[in-house]
C-alpha cells in the first residue's frame, strides 16, 4: 500500500509555495506533498527531500530524478548540517509530516504495527543499531513503564512494564506477538477506536527512533534557518507530537523569532478521513519567520 498524503490542499495553502523558491520536505517518504511542491517551485525553484530510510528512498529515486529535486538520506535532525554541507544559508518554506508512513505499518516487516506476527524492530533507519526488542528485553521496568507512559500517556503503563519483566525473565521478546499477548493481559482483548496495544507500540517506536530529541533539533533549526517571511508547517498524529511542535512555536513567538498562523491546529474535514482513516488523528501547525 502506498502512503496516502494527509491535508494535502491545506498544507499547500498555508505554505503558499511560489515559483523559485527553495523548499525542504524533510520525511519525504513516497513524495506524495513533494509531487505538488515540485509543481509550484518550477524549473527555477529547488525541491530538498529529506528521508532517513534507503528502503522508502531506492523506491522513490527514478519517479524523482528532476533539475530542481534533490533527494537526501538523512534524519531531518540534522537539518542545519544537510544546508551547510549545500551551501544553502536559508531557505523560504519547509514541511515535517511526521506520520509513519503506510509502507512502515503493512510491508516493512519490522514490526511497527501490532497486526502481524513481525520481529520487534521497529527500526525507520535500519542502519541504526537498537531494535525495539532490545528496549524490551534489556530495559529495567521503571525505565519501560516511562517510555510507555511520557511517550504514549499510556495508563497502564506500570503494570505492563512489570508484565513484560517477568516473562523476559522465562523467554525473551523477539517477535510483535509476544508482546501483544502480555498487554492484552492486562488491559484485556476489548477495544473501541484503538486497539489495547497502540500506545505500547507508539511509545517503543518513538523511543527507537529518538522522535522526540529529533524533532525538537530539527524544528529548531528549520526555523533558526527560514527567510523572513519564510513558513513551516508540521503535521503531527498524536497528543505528545502536537504538543510538543504547539510549545516549540510558543517559545520562539514569544521571543519574536515568529508569528503562530494557526491558533488552532488544522484538522482533516469528514471527506478525507473517509477517504483515508488514518488521517483521522492528524494536526497541522502552521508559523512564519518575522525577525
Amino acid at each position: 500500500m502506498m502512503h496516502k498524503p494527509v491535508l494535502v490542499n491545506e498544507v499547500m495553502e498555508n505554505l503558499d509555495i511560489k515559483p523559485g523558491e527553495v523548499v525542504v520536505d524533510t520525511t519525504f517518504g513516497f513524495g506524495g506533498h513533494s509531487k505538488l511542491i515540485s509543481e509550484k517551485i518550477g524549473l527555477k525553484g529547488l525541491l530538498i527531500g529529506i528521508e532517513q530510510d534507503e528502503e522508502v528512498l531506492s523506491q522513490v529515486r527514478d519517479d524523482f530524478q528532476k533539475p530542481n529535486t534533490k533527494l537526501i538520506r538523512a534524519n531531518f535532525r540534522d537539518l542545519a548540517s544537510i544546508l551547510d554541507g549545500m551551501q544553502i544559508s536559508k531557505i523560504d518554506k519547509i514541511l515535517f509530516d511526521l506520520g509513519v508512513a503506510s509502507f512502515h505499518l503493512d510491508e516493512s516487516k519490522r514490526g511497527i504495527s501490532f497486526k502481524g506476527d513481525e520481529p520487534l524492530d521497529m527500526r525507520l533507519d535500519k542502519s541504526k543499531s537498537v531494535m525495539a526488542s532490545d528496549i524490551i528485553n534489556e530495559a529495567s521496568e521503571k525505565e519501560l513503564a516511562d517510555i510507555f507512559y511520557n511517550f504514549a500517556d499510556e495508563y497502564l503503563s506500570r503494570q505492563i512494564a512489570k508484565a513484560i519483566v517477568d516473562r523476559r525473565r522465562k523467554r525473551k521478546f523477539l517477535r510483535t506477538s509476544d508482546l501483544v499477548s502480555e498487554i492484552v493481559k492486562i488491559k484485556g482483548n476489548k477495544h473501541g477506536k484503538t486497539n489495547p496495544a497502540t500506545k505500547v507500540f507508539q511509545a517503543l517506536r518513538i523511543a527507537v527512533n529518538d522522535e522526540y530529541r529529533a524533532i525538537s533539533e530539527g524544528v529548531a533549526a528549520a526555523i533558526e534557518k527560514l527567510n523572513i517571511g519564510g513558513r513551516v508547517a508540521v503535521i503531527s498524529f498524536h497528543s505528545g507530537e502536537d504538543r510538543l511542535i504547539k510549545n516549540i512555536f510558543k517559545s520562539n513567538a514569544d521571543v519574536g523569532s515568529i508569528k503562530i498562523i494557526t491558533k488552532k491546529p488544522i484538522v482533516p474535514t469528514r471527506n478525507e478521513i473517509r477517504g483515508n482513516i488514518r488521517s483521522r488523528s492528524a494536526k497541522l501547525r502552521v508559523a512564519e519567520r518575522i525577525k
